[in-house]
């Protein structure tokens, strides 16, 4: 049997889509490590940052490298948006946003090409897994493309306008997946947008935790003005839902919030995050954040620095902007150094480091619930629900959920089973 082998760049959604893929290909292929020679390589690319298109522009050509006669396949965002560009000379089969469900007949024809389509389809593209790689957490994709059309991002060019899966075909697959993982994390480009017409994303959760086989449900991420009560008060009451929000706030400066075109202001964001603990004062609220943004003076970041301290992120994920053709954002004034912009990643780094361990050792003495991911010499490890990851100090198995108590937080948070 041929070989195949696949690099996932990217997001929660593209990990989704590569897993429908190889749930396919399996059937036809042996998959192989990346590293290794193959008769077939797969890459899903990402288009948010450029290192993600500096990685694309590697693995292409480390593919070639190791099997220069390899039938090479580029999908996904940066194929959307950048198919005819050099960065894609050296691959055979350019598929974009969409057509994820004809990649494996294409490949067994030996089609080769750009199968890239403009305009993207404005119907949600129904891929359904039944089996997932990992013995832990499935993902599960409720909703593609975005209508916000941030000033900074060229999502919206890449996958296009916002679009939602049909509600009983989600819950039918989430009812699958649930009999294989514990834990289902709901993604999409804008998951708190979902809705297929006659479900929300709060209606789809109150489905949802009715499962059986379901244990945990997750989201990926959600932007703060997509936060209803109605989640919140579902989240606080019902246990199935993880005490984790993961809500992209990108700068703390109402200045760069405007120029951004994010939806709210840096208050209104800080009055919701403390509406949200004060009905669920154990969740973990972690963030995505853009630093060096066009025209971000010396006191707009000091404003950003003072106002991460009051709120408290439990992680944040920080970038420095990244430059994308097309954007509102590349047309203005005000660019900043790569020199300063990566300072400034360094001293929020820095900053966030002590926030999150004062957050977790907040839990020193109370009982958390952890998927057990992996065990090694005679340690387990895995995720709690607010999602902090946590060493326990006994072999236990794989996939299941257990109670345990922390009992230190240094390097690693470390606990036992209770």
């Amino acid at each position: 049997m041929k070989s195949y082998a696949m690099m996932i760049l990217g997001c929660k959604v593209n990990d989704y889509e590569a897993t429908y893929v190889r749930e396919k290909l399996n059937a036809y292929f042996t998959e192989v490590n990346f590293k290794d020679k193959a008769d077939l390589y797969l890459i899903f690319t990402c288009c948010v940052t450029n290192t993600a298109e500096a990685k694309t522009r590697k693995f292409i050509h480390d593919a070639r490298r190791n099997n220069p006669e390899a039938y090479i396949v580029a999908i996904g965002c940066l194929a959307q948006i950048k198919a005819d560009s050099d960065v894609f000379k050296d691959v055979d089969l350019i598929i974009g946003s969409q057509r994820k469900d004809e990649i494996v007949d294409l490949i067994l024809q030996n089609v080769k090409g750009n199968m890239v389509s403009d305009p993207i389809r404005k119907d949600f593209e129904h891929l359904y897994i039944e089996s997932y790689p990992s013995r832990s957490r499935s993902f599960l994709k409720i909703q593609d493309g975005c209508n916000q059309f941030c000033s900074y991002c060229i999502i919206p060019y890449a996958r296009g306008r916002e679009r939602s899966g049909d509600h009983e075909k989600i819950l039918k697959e989430a009812e699958v997946l649930s009999r294989i993982n514990a834990e289902i994390v709901l993604t999409g480009i804008h998951t708190g947008r979902y809705n297929d017409g006659q479900y929300d994303l709060y209606k789809l959760l109150k489905e949802m935790v009715l499962i059986e086989d379901l244990e945990t449900i997750r989201l990926s991420s959600i932007e703060i003005t997509e936060i209803n009560d109605d989640i919140i008060d579902l989240m606080a009451t019902n246990e199935k839902l993880a005490h984790h929000l993961h809500i992209p706030v990108q700068s703390c400066s109402n200045d760069i919030l405007k120029a951004m075109n994010r939806p709210y202001t840096i208050e209104e964001f800080m009055d919701r995050v403390a509406y949200i603990r004060k009905m669920i004062p154990d969740i973990a609220i972690s963030t995505d954040l853009i630093v060096g943004f066009p025209g971000e003076d010396e006191e707009e970041f000091k404003e950003t620095l003072d106002n991460l301290s009051k709120i408290g992120f439990s992680f944040i994920h920080v970038f420095p902007y990244s430059r994308k053709t097309s954007t509102v954002a590349d047309r203005m004034d005000g660019h900043i150094d790569p020199k300063i912009k990566k300072q400034r990643v360094k001293i929020v780094s820095e900053m966030q480091k002590d926030i999150t361990r004062k957050y977790r050792e907040a839990f020193i003495g109370k009982n958390v619930k952890v998927l057990i991911e992996r065990v090694k010499d005679g340690f387990s490890y895995g995720y709690c629900r607010q999602y902090f990851y946590v060493k326990i100090n006994e072999e236990l198995k794989v996939g299941d959920l257990y109670d345990v108590t922390i009992d230190s937080v240094d390097e690693e948070v470390i606990g036992h089973a209770s």
